[in-house]
């Protein structure tokens, strides 16, 4: 218990931290819409170990939460149901309207800020298999995207931010989850060990809810290391926020850029008002 008790005290620390470290940051990209109808290894040629399922977490913390309504996140540029239905995280971004999520993907960092998902039980029927089938995304310039080089060699893992397990019941999809705009350099046992059991368990989530929206992303700070020669920032932590929109209950957790020292959820769970202060996005809102 106390050493529970020390790992989300230590979470905690870190987003006060990056909080202090963010709030000096540099102006935001510009916004850059595109659209198209059309984690892993960082080593190419190995392939990230899956999670066994967990058990079903009834409760795992979801906790009753009033939308903050924040109408000029509903930008009319900015097109993707369902997706969007709860907002923009942020407006200056290279906008990927995709088949299974939406992107807000960052010329700078050369990552996605933030993704979008909404989940219900259809997904989880599909019978598509995982490609893992790198690539840099088409449908954004060389200089402001990953390429796959910048991975090779680099001790990280090609981390999905909409995961692969959730995006079977379509091809397209899952092409589009590999993508490399859909993708963060992570912590390999992060990638294969506690990310992977969070992802799980949303899955399992689903089962009981229906219906969920996922928003998943980097934490970064102001002294990040790159990869690559594009180059690519590495994340100092990743957050995920599930949101039941039924019945309006939502539970947001930070995991650091570091091998997990346990894959318990409840040392990952953070105030969703400290996320939001902590990366500068709006992660939920509705119109009025």
């Amino acid at each position: 218990m106390q050493i529970k008790s020390m790992q989300r005290q230590w979470i905690v620390v870190l987003l006060a931290a990056l909080l202090a470290a963010c709030s000096g940051g540099g102006s935001a990209p510009t916004t850059v819409a595109i659209s198209s109808s059309s984690g892993a290894s960082a080593n190419p040629g190995t392939t990230a170990a899956t999670a066994s399922p967990s058990a079903p977490t009834p409760t795992a913390g979801f906790t009753a939460l009033i939308l903050k309504t924040r109408p000029a996140q509903f930008d009319s540029n900015q097109r993707c149901p369902p997706y969007l239905d709860f907002g923009t995280p942020s407006l200056r971004t290279d906008f990927l309207c995709r088949t299974g999520f939406a992107i807000g993907h960052d010329p700078r960092s050369r990552t996605p800020l933030w993704v979008i998902e909404r989940i219900g039980l259809s997904s989880l029927n599909g019978g598509v298999e995982r490609t893992d089938n790198f690539r840099a995304d088409p449908d954004l310039l060389p200089g402001r995207r990953a390429e796959l080089e910048d991975y090779s060699g680099s001790g990280y893992d090609r981390g999905h931010m909409a995961p692969a397990g959730n995006l079977t019941w379509s091809n397209q999809a899952m092409v589009e989850s590999f993508y490399l705009s859909n993708i963060a350099p992570q912590n390999p046992a992060l990638n294969r060990g506690a990310w992977a059991r969070l992802e799980e368990n949303i899955r399992n989530w689903v089962l009981e809810r229906n219906d969920l929206v996922i928003i998943t992303g980097p934490v970064f700070g102001m002294q990040d290391g790159v990869i690559g020669r594009s180059p690519v920032r590495v994340p100092q932590a990743f957050f995920k926020v599930v949101f039941d929109p039924v019945r309006r209950e939502a539970v947001a957790f930070v995991y650091p850029n570091a091998d997990p020292t346990t894959n318990d959820l409840v040392a990952y769970r953070v105030p969703l008002e400290q996320l939001e202060l902590t990366t500068g996005l709006a992660l939920l809102s509705t119109r009025q």
